[in-house]
């Protein structure tokens, strides 16, 4: 185990939670502070990242680097395609798509960030797709490509260790390059369990009255990350793979029985105008120029947040993608990564907003129904027929989703903290296991919802200082390709 990375991440993550719990007002108020400043004076230099990202992958996709393998020249996929998109869908977006299915769009239609000649609905569609698309499986891919092509075609270990040589080559430079990177893989996954067990909380609360405490959230967590570290400990080819083909499968049933409830050719229209205006303007709204130039307010809340929150989640969804992406080419590696996974949310979105905005009219009006993510979709499936199912089905869904993420996250921590190694003990991955779950535990226990926007606020801010790490990783991995175009 890499002792100094591994002690001082997990210093910096308990002294946060320690001073948490001393002055949980103050730190709150700290970190909201800093957060919105980061989000101020960066927050174009993430719009233009995540701009240059999307262009870089479609560049090298398409580049004659993109018939390159990764691995051995005649090497084989380890997982098929199903088992691949399943990994890497659970693990990049997940909970998350059941927390903003219907209640994201519906207030994009009700507040719409800027005026247009075309319908509402369309540009908050067009915006969710912005959110949730090609930016932030770029981010992803990108970094999942260049740990791959190290590790795989290179030979070498995983972050600084790869990265740095030369006059790089510095003890403090790696312990700071490594220890930013796990300490945004903790807090993700820290902010995921946190949000997601809360949806939960509110779903169980909407379909049987339980009660919302903290000691019965402490209880959903603590399920959860004994059931992720059970995953983990049983290796990728069986936990991890075996829950997300299952969530991939449920998650398909439960959208196609939404879209035959509703307007079919209505979710159609809907969809394929989106979709349209979306591909039309992508990098106009990514430069925030022109007719899609939103207020400041609405950048800083909304895609400056989205940009940073992923580029916080990129270490150990990138590694993890990495980990299960051995024998694709870069092309067929970088287009399934950026397109599969982005058409599949367009439609998730289309389906459930679609429906939402027909059950607002018909209803005569918007009630507030839909304006709070934890219980947004449980009311949607209220309106339509067999919603205990519906409604059960979902909270199955956030709990293998979140063990999903949560697996996934030990496994790629378990990895960084053994030198790279792609099978790492079961012993660090116990370790991960509890630690996690007693860092959720820790933050649910000092503050339930105020801390975890607390927690939302440190990935913002860490995204800072890894995103200049992910540039210097960019800069190296164009300068080895150039240098072996073989």
């Amino acid at each position: 185990m890499q002792r100094p990375t591994f002690l001082l991440s997990i210093f910096i993550v308990i002294a946060f939670c320690f001073v948490a719990f001393l002055f949980p007002n103050n730190i709150k108020d700290i970190v909201q502070f800093v957060s919105t400043q980061t989000l101020e004076f960066f927050g174009y230099y993430y719009l233009y990242l995540g701009g240059f990202v999307v262009l870089l992958c479609l560049g090298l996709a398409f580049s004659p680097w993109g018939k390159m393998r990764l691995g051995k020249a005649n090497e084989k996929p380890e997982y098929s395609y199903w088992a691949w998109i399943a990994m890497l869908y659970s693990t990049g977006m997940g909970a998350g798509l059941l927390l903003r299915a219907v209640q994201e769009p519906v207030f994009y239609w009700l507040h719409p960030p800027i005026h247009v000649a075309y319908a509402t609905k369309h540009l908050a569609l067009q915006y969710t797709f912005f959110h949730w698309g090609f930016t932030p499986w770029a981010f992803y891919g990108l970094f999942a490509l260049i740990i791959s092509f190290f590790f795989y075609n290179l030979e070498r270990p995983l972050l600084s260790s790869a990265l740095l040589e030369g006059k790089w080559k510095h003890k403090i430079s790696e312990v700071a390059m490594d220890s930013t990177t796990i300490i945004s893989t903790i807090l993700g996954v820290v902010a995921a369990v946190g949000l997601g067990s809360r949806q939960i909380l509110g779903g169980s609360h909407f379909l049987w009255k339980t009660s919302e405490s903290v000691i019965f959230l402490i209880f959903i967590v603590l399920i959860i990350s004994i059931l992720a570290t059970i995953s983990a400990s049983s290796g990728l080819s069986k936990g991890i793979q075996l829950i997300s083909k299952l969530n991939i499968s449920i998650t398909l049933l439960l959208l196609l029985f939404t879209f035959l409830h509703g307007n079919w050719v209505e979710i159609a229209k809907d969809f394929f105008w989106s979709f349209f205006y979306y591909l039309r303007d992508f990098f106009v709204m990514s430069l925030n120029l022109g007719k899609y130039k939103s207020s400041d307010d609405f950048l800083r809340d909304w895609t400056c947040f989205y940009w940073a929150f992923w580029l916080a989640w990129t270490p150990f969804t990138g590694v993890f993608i990495a980990r299960i992406s051995r024998g694709r080419t870069i092309r067929e590696f970088l287009l399934g990564t950026l397109l599969v996974p982005s058409i599949g949310t367009f439609v998730w979105f289309a389906v459930f907003a679609s429906s939402a905005f027909l059950q607002i009219e018909k209803s005569g009006g918007y009630q507030d129904q839909f304006d709070s993510i934890y219980s947004a979709i449980f009311i949607f499936f209220s309106y339509l027929q067999g919603s205990s199912i519906t409604n059960y089905t979902i909270l199955f869904l956030l709990f293998t989703f979140l063990i999903t993420s949560i697996d996934s996250a030990i496994f790629v921590l378990s990895m960084f903290t053994d030198k790279g190694n792609p099978q790492p003990p079961l012993t660090h991955r116990l370790l991960w296991g509890a630690l996690l779950c007693l860092l959720a535990i820790a933050i649910v226990w000092l503050g339930s919802e105020n801390l975890l926007r607390s927690v939302s606020n440190l990935l913002i801010i860490f995204a800072l200082p890894f995103s200049f790490i992910y540039l210097l990783m960019i800069f190296i991995f164009l300068m080895k390709l150039w240098k072996n175009p073989k």
